[in-house]
């Protein structure tokens, strides 16, 4: 039995991945999605300098933004920053890209943030959500509201899920990009994780998107959006034709 979706407001998304530095930010942002993410990047902090979000930050304001897609930025860790500094990464990335960025996605599906998914980080997870929410609270009394995300790897028996996701939707995460593996046949398991997040929170599907009917499947499990990866590396902008012919 599906779920009841609910509005497809988040449209076809393309991941992070593709861009990571806004190198292609004029050709992606033109291509055609409803919102392009990139990176992911990471904010220097004392003891571990790291400038990616802020030149990337530098050359997404450098494109007309206006009424094009959405912006998402992926923030990671600086190389060597030990779980102890999450809670500093995380807010100087947010700081580094809040003026470009209309989302943030905190992404614990790389390799170096795998760890973090085990059960005993779960404390320190639920603290960094809580800061990083409370200093997007704070920069949004200048103007400009920058929703946040965290990006969780959808694997089966064992997955973080939905602990770790409900952590962040407590702390006022307004989005869970949730990531099938690419041999997934099917969205049992997300629309089953999109009943326990209740209406808390935007949940977005990637992986595995390939077609028109993919698209609708992630609708009738209740995808608020979706994104691709694979397919973009593949096709380029054409991709979206077969795709929106199920928006």
């Amino acid at each position: 039995m599906s779920v009841a979706a609910p509005a497809f407001a988040l449209g076809i998304g393309l991941a992070g991945g593709i861009d990571r530095d806004g190198r292609r930010a004029r050709e992606l942002l033109a291509a055609g999605f409803d919102s392009v993410e990139f990176g992911s990047v990471a904010a220097g902090i004392d003891g571990f300098p790291d400038d990616g979000a802020a030149t990337l930050a530098a050359r997404l304001a450098a494109q007309a933004h206006g009424d094009g897609p959405r912006i998402g930025v992926g923030l990671g860790r600086p190389p060597g920053a030990p779980p102890a500094a999450l809670v500093d990464c995380w807010t100087a990335g947010l700081e580094a890209v809040a003026g470009v960025a209309d989302y943030v996605s905190l992404n614990l599906t790389a390799a170096a943030n795998r760890p973090l998914l085990a059960p005993e980080y779960r404390p320190l997870l639920a603290r960094a959500f809580a800061a990083v929410a409370a200093r997007r609270d704070a920069l949004a009394a200048g103007g400009h509201r920058v929703d946040l995300a965290v990006k969780l790897p959808l694997d089966g028996p064992g997955e973080p899920l939905p602990t770790v996701g409900l952590l962040a939707v407590a702390a006022g995460f307004e989005r869970l990009t949730l990531v099938r593996s690419d041999g997934d046949a099917g969205f049992a398991r997300f629309a089953e994780l999109v009943r326990q997040i209740d209406g808390r929170a935007a949940p977005v599907a990637v992986g595995g998107i390939r077609s028109a009917a993919d698209v609708a499947a992630a609708r009738e499990a209740g995808a608020a959006g979706v994104q691709v990866h694979r397919l973009y590396a593949e096709r380029g902008a054409a991709c979206l034709a077969g795709l929106r012919a199920a928006t």
